[in-house]
């Protein structure tokens, strides 16, 4: 499991700012007026993997982008 915690930053572009199409070109946040907002409700927690072999399988039977992990050997002995 691993604890994240997003952020939100907010740069201030200069007038003279270069633009690669609608994006702006940052080259160096460093020099730029910046502002960095935590909101502490928005922390979690993922999980990155199962110690339990049951709800392994049962999260690879009902993610219907695991098609690789389904059609693998490797769980036969899941089942």
């Amino acid at each position: 499991m691993h604890k994240y915690q997003p952020r939100v930053h907010l740069v201030k572009l200069r007038p003279d700012y270069h633009y690669n199409g609608n994006t702006p070109v940052i080259s160096n946040i460093e020099y730029q007026q910046y502002r960095t907002y935590v909101f502490p409700e928005t922390q979690f927690i993922a999980v990155t993997a199962y110690q339990n072999q049951l709800i392994t399988k049962l999260k690879i039977d009902s993610n219907p982008f695991a098609k690789g992990f389904r059609d693998s050997s490797r769980l036969t002995d899941l089942e």
